[in-house]
């Protein structure tokens, strides 16, 4: 009675999702699997294949001589909604050893990550921007602007945070300019520590209205290249709505239009607009 399997208990829900992503990405599990994995007992390891099996056993068969379950074609996930990025991580070691100078392995050669340069938050500045966050305090930074190339102290009043897929910007109210502005918290050298203040701010109609952008597939490319794209993107037409904030509405667009492959300019996947 001991082995047996509640799948209610968070350690036993980890090991049973660990056989479905076992099945589903590799194909097969066995009871060593979660014996080296979990460090659990053999018997126990037997009970969660059989819990597993009597909640999803559909398209799993046992193989005797290789001591197995197997999936096969019509095997479906009843646990989560699988992703690729999983079977990254599980199987191919996630690329993290991609980068290190002489750590070869046959799982670092089947996958790679693209390293792009970081944009670094340092950590102390970043806890003071979320401790005036948080409390509704007003902080001042030593700030380096790449549109004014200039730098200077700043009063900032930070109402969110905002991540565009490359680095981290603080949306404060700007006690300067007397308007709402992004930051980037990696181009700030220094941060005092949060103050209270008084009086209100207007409100930053930019970061809580919202935009629906019809994006159109690029006519300048051909059918064949247009046809590759519904499939690459997921699209039943020619046109993708994106709902977005309007104030994160340029760091969308500068992501979507850039593409360049091979060292040759191609034109954009996406034109704003579309019927």
């Amino acid at each position: 009675m001991g082995n047996l399997t509640n799948e209610e208990n968070w350690a036993a829900g980890e090991r049973l999702r660990a056989v479905e992503l076992w099945l589903w990405w590799r194909g097969w599990v066995g009871r060593g699997d979660l014996v080296g994995r979990f460090g659990i007992s053999a018997a126990q390891a037997s009970g969660d294949l059989q819990k597993y099996l009597e909640m999803n056993g559909k398209g799993v068969s046992y193989q005797t001589s290789r001591k197995r379950y197997e999936a096969g074609e019509d095997f479906a996930c009843a646990l989560h909604v699988p992703s690729l990025e999983e079977a990254v991580r599980m199987f191919l070691g996630g690329g993290e050893r991609e980068m290190n100078a002489g750590e070869n392995s046959a799982e670092t050669e089947r996958v790679a990550i693209l390293q792009l340069p970081k944009r670094v938050a340092p950590g102390g500045i970043a806890r003071r921007v979320f401790v005036a966050l948080l409390g509704g305090k007003r902080l001042r930074v030593f700030y380096y602007s790449v549109n004014s190339d200039g730098a200077e102290w700043r009063y900032l009043r930070p109402g969110a945070l905002a991540w565009d897929g490359r680095r981290w910007h603080v949306r404060a109210w700007c006690e300067k300019r007397e308007e709402w502005r992004d930051f980037v918290l990696g181009r700030m050298s220094k941060a005092e520590w949060p103050e209270g203040y008084e009086g209100t701010m207007p409100p930053d109609e930019d970061w809580h209205a919202w935009e629906t952008l019809r994006l159109r597939l690029n006519p300048l490319l051909g059918n064949q290249a247009r046809a590759s794209l519904k499939l690459d993107y997921g699209l039943e037409s020619e046109v993708i709505e994106v709902k977005v904030r309007r104030a994160l509405r340029g760091y969308f667009l500068a992501e979507m239009y850039l593409d360049a492959t091979g060292g040759k300019a191609l034109p954009p996947h996406f034109v704003l607009g579309g019927g």
